[in-house]
């Protein structure tokens, strides 16, 4: 059977949460560690940053830029505070696998929807690739997702759901598009980066914003997690108008 639909899961708030507890405030810490190691020591004010729906990317540039430095500086020590927040990131799963955690029926829905060959599995994340598999390796979930658009290469989100149908053509060998193609995230900003390409959007109440929220958004559903496989599936396979 050839794939008949391409579902796009967001990782943070999505799939899983990392424990601030354990770990308050990365960014911060990587760039302070990072500059720090080039001889440019800086403290890095983020109390006021909301990173949620964002890439990688643009979460460091959006942080430096607020502390001062210009675009021509972010630009130069960019790879030197990617490479330190990898750096961390990988120790602190190691050392503590409890920081990341998993959403209610995860990893039971991945396996049922990977025995389904119409369904293609990625993700669509503003991780770094690297930092992305570091979190879904805590708990096995890598080994799903074949592929993916990631925050290393899309300054904002917005430019990933292109990466991903890219990607996907490579796997697969078919043009997903509109409602074949199925966002699954947690924030405005997961609904709103297909939408113009008419894609399919499925939201879950598991991160910071509430169902009302999400459904004022404009996504397709809402649902308060993914632990009802049945409306999970029921909502990716849907007929909708495209």
């Amino acid at each position: 059977m050839k794939h008949n639909r391409l579902i796009l899961f967001d990782i943070d708030g999505t799939l899983l949460s990392t424990d601030r507890k354990a770990w308050e405030d990365p960014f911060r810490d990587a760039m302070e560690q990072a500059l720090e190691g080039i001889g440019e020591p800086q403290k890095i004010d983020t109390s006021s940053y909301k990173s949620g729906g964002k890439t990688d990317t643009q979460i460091i540039y959006e942080i430096l830029d607020a502390n001062g430095f210009p675009e021509e500086t972010i630009t130069r020590i960019f790879p030197v505070v990617q490479k330190k927040y990898l750096e961390l990131l990988r120790g602190t799963v190691e050392s503590n696998p409890g920081y990341v955690v998993l959403k209610p029926g995860v990893k039971e829905l991945l396996e049922d929807l990977k025995q389904r060959p119409e369904l293609l599995l990625a993700l669509l994340t503003g991780n770094f690739e690297e930092g992305a598999r570091i979190k879904l390796g805590a708990h096995g979930l890598s080994g799903y997702f074949a592929f993916g658009a990631f925050g290393e290469k899309a300054r904002v989100r917005s430019d990933l759901p292109p990466r991903a149908l890219e990607e996907a053509k490579k796997h697969s060998d078919y043009p997903f598009s509109k409602k074949e193609v199925v966002i699954i995230g947690d924030t405005p900003n997961d609904i709103h980066c297909g939408r113009h390409l008419s894609v399919r959007v499925i939201a879950v109440a598991t991160g910071p914003y509430s169902m009302e929220t999400l459904k004022a958004e404009g996504a397709d559903f809402v649902l308060p997690d993914l632990a009802d496989k049945a409306k999970v599936l029921e909502a990716i396979q849907a007929t909708l108008q495209a």
